[in-house]
């Protein structure tokens, strides 16, 4: 009988244990959803930069486009403390947003909307409130473009298609444990980087009001201290390639004074083979130095201008491969996100046959890198020089050789 009884009682508290561990696994899951994922919207008011003379005037209407307005709606995602990169940046959020631009312009400028990635750094997080800074790139399309006949006074855009850059600085204040309104002040820019001429771009300058809701309770997020970073030293090879885009004016007056100058609008081929050593010294910071080989279809070309203005000039390539070919030597910075980084570089050409158009000797590189878990990795780099002025789009791929 008393064995019977034991029995019943460890099969009871069997139960009973079996049911407390079900419980506080549902009370875990409830804790802990899979993501903590929120939708947004912002509202941006601001200035437009007068970078150039269609901005200032010198367009269809005659009158200067100095202000915008846009609308963003966002879907971002809270990181939660289960990666380290979490902790090392205060628990980033990241997402996808849709973007929609207003110049009251329609005609010379179009509908400018954008697809875009985004990432946001918290500098400071409270209680009630949070403070820092968010990155966004992506595509814009529905441009009017600049056209010779139809939109020729559009300088600014020369293609259908440009990138989308975002940096703003932000404060958030939470109302609730679902519900957030922000307020931002950001710069935001439009390029195609070169592969379409003209392409002057345009800069604006807002601030921003935003209002977003969590669909699920916000998490509390508790910093903890993160080991020291294993220094490691890599290789990286990467080829890039890319097309710029030329418009060679002839300088000659036209026979006819009612004829338009005449215009060839040229696409140059480019390749880039890069190699590089590079020390990541911290779990943000990456450093190194090295050489590149370029080839540029747009060097050393030879251009000439019929007698009448309104004929198109005549543009040769150089005949010899050399004279097309340019050596740099470069230093490098990464500001790395676990797998993606921020890459910049500075470089010099140490090597190449200059002529009367060649660009400056400095140049630089600005864009992105995402490494795959197998150290292959792509990348997105806009060449420039002088820091302003875009030559050319490059897509990479490369692969690195890591070592302790």
């Amino acid at each position: 009988m008393k064995t019977i009884a034991l029995t019943i009682l460890m099969t009871i508290c069997l139960q009973l244990s079996a049911q407390e561990v079900q419980q506080n696994d549902s009370l875990a899951s409830k804790k802990k959803p899979k993501r903590y994922n929120a939708l947004s919207m912002r509202y941006h008011a601001g200035r437009v930069l007068q970078t150039n003379d269609f901005l200032k005037g010198e367009n269809e209407s005659n009158q200067v486009i100095d202000y915008y307005q846009a609308l963003s709606i966002a879907y971002s995602v809270q990181t939660d403390g289960s990666k380290e990169w979490h902790h090392i940046f205060n628990f980033p959020y990241y997402g996808v947003g849709f973007y929609n631009a207003n110049f009251f312009n329609v005609d010379e400028l179009g509908t400018p909307t954008a697809l875009y990635g985004f990432m946001g750094f918290p500098f400071k997080r409270k209680e009630r409130s949070m403070w820092g800074y968010e990155l966004g790139f992506g595509l814009t399309y529905n441009w009017e473009p600049y056209n010779k006949y139809d939109n020729p006074f559009n300088v600014a855009i020369g293609s259908y298609r440009t990138v989308y850059i975002d940096a703003n600085l932000f404060y958030e204040y939470y109302l609730s444990s679902r519900w957030a309104v922000r307020g931002s002040f950001g710069f935001t820019h439009f390029s195609n980087g070169g592969t379409k001429k003209p392409n002057s771009g345009i800069n604006l300058l807002s601030p921003a009001i935003e209002v977003s809701y969590s669909f699920k309770d916000r998490p509390l997020l508790l910093k903890q201290p993160q080991p020291a970073y294993g220094q490691h030293y890599e290789v990286a090879i990467q080829l890039g390639s890319g097309s710029s885009n030329v418009l060679y004016d002839n300088p000659n007056k036209p026979s006819n004074p009612e004829d338009s100058k005449g215009t060839a609008d040229v696409m140059h081929s480019y390749l880039n083979l890069s190699a590089a050593v590079l020390k990541q010294t911290t779990w943000k910071n990456k450093f190194g130095a090295g050489i590149d080989l370029t080839y540029d279809e747009k060097a050393n070309v030879v251009v000439t201008n019929p007698e009448d203005g309104s004929e198109e000039p005549i543009v040769e390539f150089a005949d010899k491969f050399s004279d097309k070919l340019m050596l740099g030597i470069y230093g490098t910075y990464e500001f790395t996100i676990d797998r993606l980084s921020v890459a910049s570089y500075m470089g010099v050409l140490a090597l190449r046959k200059k002529d009367d158009n060649s660009n400056p000797y400095l140049y630089q590189k600005f864009g992105l890198k995402y490494h795959f878990k197998n150290d292959l990795y792509l990348g997105l780099l806009v060449r420039a020089h002088n820091f302003s002025v875009a030559e050319v789009i490059e897509w990479n791929i490369g692969y690195r050789i890591k070592w302790h």
